[in-house]
């Protein structure tokens, strides 16, 4: 995977007890961390996954919404990157 291309880890976010979570989050090198909602192309987040969204967002945490292959890129260089 692109994620392990670059040397960090990609694990799936189950939390049965805390819906509405990302999917993934991703661990770079250098502590650079992310959390990632993927959905089908053109899908859009539900209205608790927003919710959560901005939770974090409230923490100082981003989360990336990534809906077409094409775009992984773009996401872990802003994961990677800032």
């Amino acid at each position: 995977s692109e994620v392990k291309k670059r040397g960090g880890i990609c694990p799936k976010w189950v939390s049965p007890s805390f819906g509405g979570v990302p999917d993934r989050l991703v661990f770079l090198p250098k502590g650079k961390f992310g959390m990632v909602e993927v959905k089908a192309p053109g899908g859009k987040p539900r209205l608790l996954q927003v919710t959560r969204h901005k939770m974090f967002d409230g923490l100082g945490f981003k989360v990336h919404v990534l809906d077409s292959i094409e775009k992984i890129g773009e996401v872990l260089d802003e994961i990677e990157f800032t």
